[in-house]
C-alpha cells in the first residue's frame, strides 16, 4: 500500500504515521514503499504523478496553499486515489464531497477512526490498485496479488494460479519474480520454485500446505520450520484482525 501525509505540524505527523504504520502491520498490509511524509501541499506536488499513491492524508490549515487545494491539483493528475482530509474543524466537511474524498476526520481523533478510514480506503485499493506489472507472452499485465493463489516455476517462466481457477504465465526468473511477491507478508517460499499466498492456505500438513480448494503443495524439509511459524503467525493475526 502506497501512503503519503501531508501534515505541517511534527507532532501530529508522527502521530499520524505511528497509527499507519500500526495499522499495516495488523493487517499484514505492507508500505511499499515506505510512509511519505510531506510538510505542505506543494511539497507533495512537486514530484506528483498519476497512481503514486493510493492514499492521501491531507491536513487542511497548512502554510503555502492549504488541503483543500492541494486536493484540487491532486484531482487533476489522479482521480481515483483516495483522500482522508484530517482537520481541527468541520468547517470544511461539505467541501470535501467536491474532490471526492473519502474520509474526513476530526482532531484529536482515536486509532479506532483512522482505522476505520484505512479499512474503508483499503478494500477497494486492494482490488484495485495493489497489483504488480508483469512481462507476458503478449506485453505486460497486471497481476492482482490478492487473486493469486499459488505460482510454480516452470518451463523457464512463472506459472500464476488465480483465484478463479485461470493461470497466467509470467516470463521472469523466478529469483526476481520471487523477491517481488516476498515484500509482501501474505506470500510464502514454500519449495524451490514454489510460492504460497497464505490467505488461500488452510491448514499445514507433514509435508504440504493444503489450500481451500483442496489443493496441496508441497513443502521443502529445509523450509517446513519457517513455512509452518509463518503460516501460524499470519493465521493468528488474520483471525485477531476479523
Amino acid at each position: 500500500m502506497r501512503i503519503a501525509i501531508v501534515e505541517d505540524r511534527e507532532n501530529d505527523s508522527q502521530y499520524l504515521a505511528a497509527a499507519v504504520s500500526r495499522w499495516s502491520k495488523e493487517h499484514h498490509i505492507p508500505l511499499v514503499p515506505a510512509l511519505a511524509l510531506y510538510k505542505t501541499g506543494e511539497e507533495l506536488l512537486a514530484n506528483f504523478s498519476n497512481e503514486r499513491y493510493d492514499i492521501i492524508f491531507l491536513d487542511i490549515y497548512m502554510e503555502g496553499i492549504d488541503g483543500m487545494e492541494t486536493a484540487r491539483r491532486i484531482r487533476e493528475i489522479d482521480g481515483d486515489c483516495r483522500l482522508v482530509f484530517i482537520t481541527s474543524t468541520d468547517e470544511f466537511a461539505v467541501d470535501s464531497y467536491d474532490v471526492d474524498s473519502s474520509w474526513y476526520l476530526l482532531k484529536p481523533y482515536s486509532y479506532e477512526k483512522l482505522s476505520q478510514a484505512l479499512s474503508r480506503c483499503c478494500t477497494d485499493v486492494l482490488e484495485q490498485r495493489q497489483f504488480f506489472v508483469a512481462p507476458g507472452k503478449y506485453g505486460e499485465q497486471r497481476l492482482l496479488l490478492h487473486q493469486i493463489t499459488w505460482t510454480e516455476y516452470i518451463n523457464r517462466q512463472i506459472c500464476v494460479h488465480l483465484q478463479n481457477g485461470s493461470e497466467l504465465y509470467v516470463r521472469m526468473r523466478q529469483n526476481e519474480f520471487a523477491n517481488k511477491m516476498l515484500q509482501y507478508p501474505y506470500f510464502c517460499d514454500c519449495m524451490k520454485g514454489i510460492l504460497v499466498n497464505l490467505e488461500f492456505a488452510e491448514t499445514i500438513q507433514d509435508n504440504c500446505i493444503k489450500l481451500k480448494d483442496g489443493s496441496l503443495l508441497p513443502i521443502s524439509r529445509l523450509k517446513y520450520r519457517d513455512v509452518r511459524e509463518k503460516f501460524l503467525d499470519f493465521s493468528y493475526r488474520y483471525i485477531r484482525t476479523k
